[in-house]
């Protein structure tokens, strides 16, 4: 159980840190991105960006861990997110609002709820990985385009690829599909026009996951 609860860990804080998938990509012509083989779908604002696997690459914000092995063992195990969403156009110095969504398989944990996923395993995992991961909102059940889900968020401090620290707001969320479960992730400052708590729940709406 302990290697499961460590590789959801690994799968959550890789939202904040991997590379956009090269399947499945979305058209330069539309906001809108779907995965026939996720069957998810997930629509962007007309001005923000779909990210790239050599921009997130050279941008990416790292947690700020406890343990250094940690951090390294994150590092070798980074797989690809299924989409990854910007506010600005890569590269830039400040934070940048960012969505990713993965996909990964449920394995043992299959027949687990949201709720049990969540507060058992990947907010444990994660409060204890970040140096100073505080909780502003705690672990709650939900909704996300009809299915069961559960959400936290919280914030953290990151930093970028040259060593910047910046203040960071996390809302994540865990959708159990089946032997399948989606994370997703919104994330930007904690404070200024950047929080983008608007623009955040809009994406939210947008999404939809078929049966």
């Amino acid at each position: 159980m302990k290697t499961l609860r460590h590789g959801l860990a690994f799968a959550a804080i890789l939202i904040l840190s991997s590379f956009v998938n090269a399947a499945d990509n979305p058209s330069s012509e539309t906001n809108r991105f779907h995965s026939p083989t996720a069957r998810f779908t997930i629509v962007k604002p007309e001005d923000w960006h779909f990210g790239s696997a050599e921009e997130t690459a050279k941008n990416r914000a790292i947690a700020r861990l406890k343990d250094k092995e940690m951090e390294e063992q994150i590092r070798q195990r980074a797989s690809a997110p299924l989409i990854v969403i910007t506010k600005h156009k890569e590269p830039i110095d400040d934070l940048n609002p960012s969505v990713q969504v993965i996909m990964r398989p449920m394995g043992q944990l299959q027949g687990r709820t949201a709720l049990e996923l969540m507060t058992n395993f990947v907010a444990p995992s994660l409060q204890n990985a970040m140096a100073d991961f505080t909780f502003v909102e705690k672990v709650k059940e939900t909704k996300i385009a009809g299915h069961s889900a559960a959400y936290f968020k919280a914030k953290y401090t990151a930093r970028n690829a040259k060593g910047a620290e910046f203040g960071t707001l996390s809302r994540m969320w865990i959708i159990p599909r089946g032997a399948f479960l989606f994370l997703l992730s919104m994330s930007g400052p904690q404070e200024g026009p950047d929080v983008s708590e608007k623009e955040f729940a809009t994406i939210l709406d947008s999404i939809k996951i078929d049966e």
